[in-house]
């Protein structure tokens, strides 16, 4: 790797760990959701720093090219981010349909106390 490309990756990397730091500070952003994203701005320095590790991994997948490594990790880092997204959209779509079950016996309680009123003041 040359120099620039390590420098560029190094930025790039410093980038996502402080635009993340930055969302969880202003609270835009979850602890929860974050991790992946530092753990990917952290992975990134890493191999900016010690790009040998890409070589090691390579070696140990008994990869020819370097490149397939990098396609390989982001291939995981993107599956990490689709399941991560998945699980939120499970947990929202739980929640909204407890939600709207609530509101429904919320709705039909009202009926029913408007019906017992209105009943009362036919009587009287």
């Amino acid at each position: 790797m040359s120099a620039v490309n390590q420098f560029v990756f190094i930025l790039i990397g410093l980038c996502i760990l402080l635009c993340v730091l930055a969302l969880l500070k202003k609270d835009v952003l979850s602890v929860k959701y974050s991790l992946l994203w530092l753990l990917c701005g952290s992975g990134l320095l890493l191999i900016a720093v010690f790009p040998y590790i890409i070589y090691v991994i390579r070696d140990i997948f008994d990869m020819v090219m370097p490149s397939n490594v990098v396609f390989m990790i982001l291939f995981g880092f993107v599956l990490l981010l689709l399941l991560s997204h998945s699980i939120a959209v499970t947990e929202l779509s739980h929640k909204s349909k407890r939600q709207t079950q609530s509101i429904a016996l919320l709705e039909k309680r009202v009926r029913e106390l408007e019906a017992q009123l209105h009943n009362k003041d036919h009587e009287a």
